[in-house]
């Protein structure tokens, strides 16, 4: 933890302190050694939030871009008793997840459930060689797209991938008449909104299944929102500006 109580106010870790949990009034002591970032932990490796996980510098990034008073807020649900520290929690009332680990569906669920009003920021650093971003794709709801399926690309592909016209083919069974992306690539580039092709290997599948927007962070500029493309199963991703998404949620981008 970045924040405990001590003597009713948030602080940060500093040698000698002691403290308490901000969601559970537990004992917290500070960790300030030369090896691991400085934290607050739980006195007997206690932990009253089931979906803590390890913080890492990239956690301890994050936060440091939202004021402190929206960082490690303690969430509570009035009705079950049930209560999380969130990450990010903006004036807006948006919960922001960090997740760099990988966690099992169930939780997934769960949070999304708990939070509602939320979206997650992936650490997509650890599986970066795994994920290749490919070809521009027009915005899924525009004209254009209303009579072209397009055909998944696939990073070793040596063209520019292609599509087929429902109109061309009202019962397709099996062939159907192929066309080449180059055919509209003007039109694409014109209606462009940051939409790509992209292959994962050994995807972690759960993120599919996510019902809250989905941004993964590559350590870059940008950050690549995962989102469904069409009804018949492509995916895209989405890119977008990570400092004016820091801004537009309350941030202070660097």
């Amino acid at each position: 933890m970045q924040y405990a109580l001590v003597s009713g106010q948030r602080s940060t870790p500093q040698p000698g302190l002691v403290g308490a949990c901000p969601a559970c009034n537990w004992p917290t002591v500070s960790k300030c050694g030369t090896k691991v970032m400085w934290h607050w932990a739980h006195k007997a490796r206690r932990h009253c939030d089931p979906w803590w996980e390890n913080e890492t510098e990239w956690h301890r990034h994050w936060k440091s871009l939202f004021p402190d008073d929206a960082r490690e807020v303690a969430h509570f649900d009035a009705t079950t008793g049930e209560k999380h520290v969130a990450d990010i929690k903006t004036e807006t009332g948006l919960i922001i997840e960090l997740q760099h680990s990988p966690m099992p569906s169930e939780e997934l669920r769960a949070r999304e459930h708990f939070y509602k009003n939320m979206i997650w920021i992936v650490d997509a650093r650890p599986f970066a060689g795994q994920f290749h971003i490919l070809g521009k794709l027009p915005p899924p709801d525009c004209d254009l797209v209303e009579d072209i399926v397009f055909y998944p690309q696939r990073h070793r592909d040596t063209g520019p991938g292609g599509f087929w016209r429902p109109s061309e083919n009202p019962e397709p069974r099996g062939l159907v008449l192929y066309h080449s992306i180059n055919e509209i690539s003007k039109e694409i580039e014109l209606l462009y909104q940051g939409h790509h092709f992209f292959e994962w290997i050994r995807p972690r599948a759960i993120w599919f299944d996510a019902t809250a927007p989905v941004l993964l962070d590559f350590g870059g500029p940008c950050l690549w929102r995962l989102r469904a493309y069409d009804d018949r199963g492509l995916w895209s991703v989405q890119r977008t500006s990570k400092d004016a998404f820091i801004a537009e949620n309350g941030g202070n981008p660097e």
